[in-house]
């Protein structure tokens, strides 16, 4: 049985534009949801929130527990954020059907290091995720590694069915799809000639270039 970051829960009263009260006694409006229950609004230690979230992201089950209550497993579906505070304003949990497989976007992490790179290849990320099928307790936490060393020469790729997926995990994203390559390197004489091939900025723009129609002083 995978072991799961807990979190205490409160039901809550306050609704509306009263919660900012609550964001002020350091706590956080939330919702849970999900299969064979009914929507219920609850408020969370924010301090206490962060670290559920910092360890479990949005991949990785939490159990809520409220006002004491058994715990229900829960994703993290939605947050919102004061950009400008840094401040978690509100969050939706999902309570999933653990017995029914669901898609779920993973994170990808590269790891190691290509040979063709030490070449003076350029390494260049396509795609920073991919989607997969499994019960909620069997995705990977923290997401998938990516294996750089597998690209040996430049013009080389790995593809999303190159990833090792645990057996009880099945990828989504169409095999083909190239997670990241390693482009050839840049010679000087191609950068000159895109340099050389770039048209100056007109003077109302700051630049050099004079306009067309633009009549020359006496």
């Amino acid at each position: 049985m995978a072991t799961h970051v807990r979190l205490e829960a409160e039901r809550r009263e306050m609704l509306g534009k009263k919660v900012r009260r609550l964001r002020g006694e350091g706590k956080t409006p939330a919702t849970v949801y999900g299969h064979q229950m009914e929507p219920v609004s609850i408020q969370i230690d924010s301090h206490s929130l962060r670290a559920a979230l910092r360890h479990s992201g949005r991949t990785q089950l939490i159990d809520l527990v409220i006002g004491g209550a058994q715990p229900n497993p829960v994703f993290v579906r939605q947050t919102a954020v004061d950009p400008k505070r840094n401040q978690l304003l509100h969050v939706e949990f999902y309570h999933p059907n653990l017995r029914q497989r669901a898609t779920s976007r993973v994170p990808l992490h590269m790891v190691g290091e290509s040979q063709a790179v030490k070449d003076g290849g350029i390494l260049l990320t396509v795609l920073d995720h991919v989607d997969i099928e499994s019960l909620p307790d069997d995705v990977p936490a923290g997401g998938l590694d990516v294996n750089l060393e597998q690209i040996a020469e430049i013009n080389g790729a790995i593809h999303a069915g190159d990833l090792q997926l645990p057996p009880s995990v099945t990828l989504v994203t169409p095999p083909d799809e190239v997670l990241v390559r390693v482009n050839p390197p840049v010679s000087e004489e191609a950068v000159e000639e895109m340099i050389a091939e770039t048209e100056p900025l007109p003077a109302e723009l700051g630049g050099d270039a004079t306009p067309p129609d633009a009549v020359p002083e006496a």
